[in-house]
Parts: C-alpha cells; structure tokens; sequence
C-alpha cells in the first residue's frame, strides 16, 4: 500500500514527484512515457529560468533532477483505477496491480482532431499532430496549418524554416495567440493568414495529401488549395476517463474540476496539469499545479483527507 499514486509523467507529474521524493513519501509514478507534451513543444522561450530551450532537452533536464533524487517512473499504461476500502486499486496494461490511499491524475491531455472527410486516412500521409516532429519532411512545399492559438502560430513559425508557402486558418474573426509571437509570425512572407474559414475535406492519393477543400465564412463560397501538408493545432482533449469512472466530475470540455488545492470532487482523488480545469495550459502552469497538488496531499494524509464538496 502507497501513500500516493501519481498517474502521468509530464511537467504536472514529474514536478509532483519531485516533491513526493523530497517529502520521503512513499509513492510510484506511472506513466506511459516520460515528457507528455513537452517532447513535441520544439522551442520553449517562456518557461522561468530558460530564454530558449528545446523541448526534448527540457525534458532531458527533468529526467536528470528526478534520478538525482532517486525517483524512478514505472513505464507502463493505466487502465483501470478503482476505490477499495483502504483506499484506491490501480490496474495497468502489463497486468499489474498497485494499491495506494490516494491518487493524482496528471494525465494531461490529446490533440483534438478536425473530424472531417480524409483526416483519418492522410494521418501520417500528410496529416500531422506534431509539427516538431514533422515539420522538415515539408521542404520547399505549401501546407495549412488549422488553429489560430498559440500552438498553431508556434507551428507556423516552425514550419516557415521548410516550408514554401504556410496558410494560417483560423475560423473565427479573429486570431488568439500571444501578441509577440502573432507578429513575428504574421510578418514573415511566406505566411497568408486566413481568418473566418473552416476546413471542409483533405484529399490526396495514394502518396499522401494533395488539397483541402476550404469554406470562406465570410464570403460564403467553397474552394480548394493545393497543399501536402495539414498540421492540425486546434487545441486539447483532456485525459479525464479513468478520474471520470471513479465519478469525478467534469467541466462540459471533459477537464477534471479541481478545488484551489487540487483536489478533485471524489475524497483523496487529485489531479494537476492539462486535464484539470485550470484557465492556462502552460508547461510552467503545469508543474506549478503538480506542485500545490502534492503539497496538498502531503498536508491531508497528514492531517485528515477531505475533498471540497
């Protein structure tokens, strides 16, 4: 029997570790891979402490501190958690079986996908989710890019070092994404924003994509583009299942509701990071939530469990 589960190993979950360790708790960190989405942020310019650093070698900084402090994450998928009478049984995909007297979900959270006619076929073929990762196969040739937040113009900016041409598409009136990096992307040449349109369909053959078929709001009129790339930025879908089956609840976006001290709507059930309700999905939000999260239930097991309702 653990004191603490933590399920997660992203910015959230690791720096809860951190402080579980630091604590002398008894506790295991799960988790598929080490890193979540941070692996995939390419450059980092805001992040305390760091004017710029890649992704993967943030990760790799993370990495270090834990093993410094002999933390070492169990690799390996959650599936399954349930309440026993001492406290919380977790099930995970390899067949093993944990017990601990409370659980922190720093599950964090997916990218949403567009739905529409040829996505799921061109994933991998011309669809991307990862423009770290995929951004130099798109050498000298045009792309779209789906999503006027921070993460779209971040891949935009990315993808204007390949790129020939990046159309920026973005289906309200206006784009969201932090004003300094709006205008240093806005600014480059190869960029063509295009506010008030919506993607209708991808098209390709047998190589990959070759169109997306476009609906200007604004005009009303339906067109396409030649394009080969498609890099889908349209925000994040939280990895609530295994919080919601033990009946947390949830916000209509599907994000665990969490009280100021991280606890969740379920007695000695937590959650930090992307998959709560929190108002910044930020890597530094993120592990500041993992943070107070711990804190938090190092101060309930030592003084009595609770949850806010």
């Amino acid at each position: 029997m653990q004191q603490l589960i933590i399920i997660g190993g992203g910015p959230a979950g690791i720096s809860a570790s951190i402080y579980a360790s630091r604590k002398k708790m008894d506790f295991l960190l799960l988790t598929r891979e080490v890193g979540g989405q941070v692996i995939k942020a390419g450059e980092i310019e805001n992040y305390l402490g760091y004017a710029m650093v890649d992704g993967i070698a943030f990760v790799e900084k993370m990495i270090e501190q834990m093993r410094k402090l002999d933390v070492e994450p169990v690799l390996d998928e959650v599936i399954n958690v349930e309440r026993t009478v001492d406290g919380f049984g977790v099930k995970t995909i390899s067949g093993k079986y944990y017990e601990a007297k409370t659980i922190l979900f720093c599950t964090g959270a997916e990218h949403r996908r567009l739905n529409v006619p040829g996505e799921k076929e061109y994933t991998g073929r011309g669809v991307s989710y990862c423009y770290t990762c995929d951004a130099p196969f798109f050498k000298d040739v045009d792309v779209v890019v789906i999503g006027g937040g921070n993460s779209g113009f971040e891949a935009a900016q990315q993808l204007t070092n390949y790129a020939s041409q990046v159309y920026l598409v973005e289906i309200s009136d206006k784009f969201v994404a932090d004003e300094v990096l709006k205008e240093k992307v806005l600014s480059s040449r190869k960029v063509k924003p295009m506010l008030r349109h919506r993607i209708l369909e991808i098209r390709g053959d047998v190589k990959g994509v070759k169109e997306v078929l476009l609906e200007d709001l604004e005009k009303r009129r339906i067109y396409s583009i030649q394009v080969e790339g498609v890099f889908v930025e349209i925000g994040l879908k939280p990895n609530s299942e295994l919080a919601k089956d033990l009946g947390v609840l949830t916000t209509q976006r599907e994000e665990i509701i969490i009280d100021c001290n991280n606890r969740t709507s379920e007695k000695g059930v937590y959650a930090a990071g992307d998959c709560t309700n929190i108002f910044a999905k930020q890597i530094i939000t993120a592990a500041g939530e993992g943070a107070k999260a711990l804190l938090s239930i190092y101060h309930d097991l030592t003084y009595g469990i609770s949850s806010w309702i």
